[in-house]
């Protein structure tokens, strides 16, 4: 009698849920896109284009965008603004000047920075393996941020600075949009957030450009810069959501972790690029930090429940509710 050569393949299919997994590989997949359209387009003109065009992308997904009639929203609507702006702008210039998983994985410490001020600031009470957490979390970070490579490179360390200051933004933006998502519901929310930050932008972004040289630019840029707003974001947000429904919010958000690590395999095939063995090693810390900072009694860093449409944001997609397990603060404010 032959073997059941499909109860294997239906085992694996237990294990391995392909919306989360299709999720995390396509926000992977938004820092060498990014690195392809910055080879051709200034930071600033890029920043702008990637996030009018998310905007757009966010109110088309969201059935159309108003802005909130509760004056009250308006605050919190400004502050998810600003920090989306701050996130934007320093997550394109430290992709100008670092690699693409060297940032993915910078961002992934997010949660830890969450979690660092949340504990200074007293919000939250901290216990001892949360602190614990935070010192091998960070002490990864510092690996990570150094590097280890033989020539030591001013221009890398500043885009490693920038993409943690990148990850802190994250973390403000993460604390201001929960009275908005909550209300609005994690797509409009957001779409509010990119839309203000397109305006703050417009000023100085339209002035460079009228200057850039449009018909110059290859079709490898243009889709780097598509590809981070569409299928990027809107699409992986979209996969994301359904997977939380349908299987939970702790089962899908082990997946999370497999973000930056598909960032650096589709950089390396793409791009030609490789962690050095002193930030793998530090990326290895970074992420047993968020994991102990995740794991608590209820579930990963949150309340019990999640929405359906939160989401990771791992990477620059970063446009719902979190940017990791221990990102759910909208269940603590």
């Amino acid at each position: 009698m032959p073997p059941d050569t499909a109860t294997p393949l239906r085992k694996l299919s237990g294990w391995v849920q392909g919306e989360p997994l299709l999720a995390v590989v396509l926000w992977g997949g938004i820092y060498p896109g990014a690195k392809l359209g910055l080879a051709e387009i200034p930071v600033l003109t890029f920043t702008y284009l990637r996030v009018v065009l998310a905007a757009l992308v966010l109110a088309a997904a969201a059935g159309g965008w108003r802005p909130p009639s509760p004056f009250s929203l308006w605050k919190p609507l400004l502050g998810a603004g600003l920090a989306q702006t701050a996130f934007q702008l320093l997550l394109i210039a430290g992709l100008q000047r670092t690699t693409a998983g060297t940032s993915a994985i910078l961002l992934a410490a997010a949660p830890l920075l969450t979690a660092a001020w949340l504990a200074l600031a007293r919000r939250e009470r901290t216990p001892g393996r949360q602190w614990i957490s935070l010192v091998v979390g960070l002490a990864g970070v510092g690996l990570v941020v150094r590097g280890g490579a033989a020539g030591f490179e001013w221009r890398h360390l500043a885009g490693n600075m920038l993409a943690l200051a990148a990850a802190g933004a994250w973390s403000w933006y993460s604390l201001v949009i929960g009275p908005l998502a909550g209300e609005l519901g994690a797509m409009r929310a957001t779409g509010g957030a990119m839309t203000v930050a397109g305006i703050l932008l417009s000023p100085i972004a339209l002035v460079g450009a009228w200057r850039l040289p449009w018909a110059g630019i290859s079709w490898t840029a243009w889709a780097g810069l598509v590809y981070g707003a569409t299928a990027g974001m809107v699409v992986a947000m979209s996969l994301w959501g359904r997977s939380v429904g349908r299987l939970g919010p702790r089962q899908t958000m082990t997946y999370v972790y497999l973000e930056p690590v598909s960032a650096v395999l589709i950089a390396a095939v793409l791009l030609g690029e490789s962690l050095h063995p002193v930030q793998a090693a530090g990326a290895l810390l970074t992420f047993a930090g968020v994991w102990l900072a995740g794991t608590r009694d209820y579930g990963m860093g949150g309340s019990g429940a999640a929405a359906p449409e939160e989401a990771p944001a791992g990477g620059v997609y970063r446009i719902a509710l979190t940017s990791a397990p221990t990102s759910r603060i909208n269940d603590r404010k």
